[in-house]
């Protein structure tokens, strides 16, 4: 679906955040979780939908800020099941919150990676799928990958990463999945059961009461580890950084004015190659935006 009636953007995003200047976690008041790392994972949420839609960022209450996200997004998602929210008529948002400075690899658990997300997918949500049949549905979106760097509750480096810049295509990672799954249900004398894992193993025991789930943990390099050589970061600084090809950068047609940002030094923008994910043989025509706040 195309993206050029999106109410908001990646762009929008990036502006936002470079006019608030804010890099500190919001303050949801009535946010509340018993897990530390999951507490600030759900904060960063809040900060990257707050930067798409703009004025929610003023609010304080989940509440408030869910009234200004139905105005922009078409799904809000869950804690299990990629993506974590959908821009009406634009990308899938998947955010990724890596605690500390380092690059460490992202966790992305039973869902392999996803240069884009499509409607078959089985391990999206049917509220997902039908997030915009009042439009007249959908079949394949855009996927960003949004992964933030946080420290001390402060935002240390935000990627936003087209994932066909990032992901090779999904027979890729199928291919592998479905190898696995044929070689161990190929295992002679084993009771298998239906799963959307990789597999199950059921009556193990004798007694036939002990079931065994065979489950992918899926994983993937830090932006900044992939694309180091296209980046030069500000350590004193809260980095921001926007990759897409060229061709999702034509396609916005609705783009801010971000010349501001550019004159005072606070953004850079660059046409660069990047290897292409499923041939690295050759390159694909990208878009770069680094900023600083």
């Amino acid at each position: 679906m195309s993206n050029l009636n999106a109410k908001t953007n990646v762009l929008h995003a990036l502006k936002n955040i470079l006019e608030s200047g804010v890099s500190d976690m919001p303050n949801v008041t009535d946010h509340v979780s018993n897990n530390r790392i999951n507490s600030v994972g759900d904060l960063l949420e809040y900060y990257v939908k707050d930067a798409f839609c703009g004025d929610s960022s003023s609010y304080t209450t989940s509440h408030e800020k869910l009234k200004e996200y139905q105005k922009y997004f078409s799904y809000l998602g869950n804690t299990s099941n990629p993506p974590d929210f959908v821009i009406q008529h634009g990308p899938a948002v998947e955010v990724k919150k890596i605690q500390g400075v380092n690059a460490n690899g992202l966790a992305l658990n039973s869902s392999f990676p996803k240069d884009k997300l499509y409607q078959d997918d089985v391990r999206i949500k049917q509220e997902c799928r039908d997030c915009e049949n009042e439009f007249g549905g959908w079949t394949e979106k855009d996927m960003i990958y949004s992964v933030g760097n946080v420290k001390d509750n402060k935002l240390q480096s935000l990627w936003f990463v087209y994932g066909d810049c990032y992901c090779a295509d999904k027979s890729y990672y199928e291919r592998i999945a479905d190898t696995i799954k044929d070689g161990v249900s190929s295992i002679p004398d084993v009771d298998f059961g239906e799963t959307k894992e990789l597999g199950r193993v059921n009556k193990v025991d004798p007694l036939g009461i002990t079931y065994l789930r065979i489950r992918g943990m899926w994983g993937i390099a830090h932006p900044t580890a992939v694309f180091r050589p296209y980046i030069t970061a500000d350590d004193e600084k809260t980095n921001i950084y926007v990759l897409m090809t060229k061709k999702s950068h034509d396609e916005l047609t609705d783009r801010p004015d971000l010349s501001e940002f550019i004159s005072n030094n606070t953004l850079k923008f660059e046409e660069i190659e990047i290897p292409d994910p499923n041939n690295p043989a050759k390159n694909l025509d990208a878009v770069l935006y680094s900023g600083i706040i």
